[in-house]
């Protein structure tokens, strides 16, 4: 698996505040709502979130530009049990794959691009959430 980190710019300020989210939210919940708030920030535009199938679920659906991503969020409250990232398999990676063929089907979306992302993101106490995006994990 090939990983290609985003050196994006600093995040605006609404982001790099600790306290971003102001409503009481599960740490997942707040993770996936600032994943996709910085990839709106970054570009990209948000076709969905928290898509079910009976096979599984996308946390994020973006387009940059003609592609199609899937992306994979993973939240921690600090990285104790290591980078959020690392928690991402090649299995979880082509279980991604697969749904974003269904998903694609199922909105009758036709795109010749896919790719599948990964966000990584900690959030401390009184710190500002660190968010790492890693492009095309498959």
């Amino acid at each position: 698996m090939t990983h290609t980190p985003d050196h994006s710019p600093p995040l605006p300020a609404a982001l790099a505040s600790p306290n971003h989210v102001a409503r009481p939210l599960t740490l997942a919940a707040r993770g996936e709502a600032l994943a996709a708030e910085y990839l709106a920030h970054q570009g990209f535009a948000i076709l969905d979130r928290n898509w079910h199938s009976r096979y599984g679920e996308i946390d994020l659906l973006a387009r940059e530009g003609s592609t199609v991503i899937a992306v994979e969020v993973k939240t921690r409250s600090g990285t104790g049990f290591g980078d959020p990232l690392t928690a991402i398999t090649a299995r979880k990676a082509a279980r991604l794959r697969r749904l974003l063929f269904e998903w694609l089907r199922a909105q009758r979306v036709r795109s010749e691009h896919l790719r599948i992302d990964a966000v990584g993101i900690v959030l401390r106490p009184g710190r500002a959430p660190q968010i790492d995006h890693l492009r095309g994990i498959s």
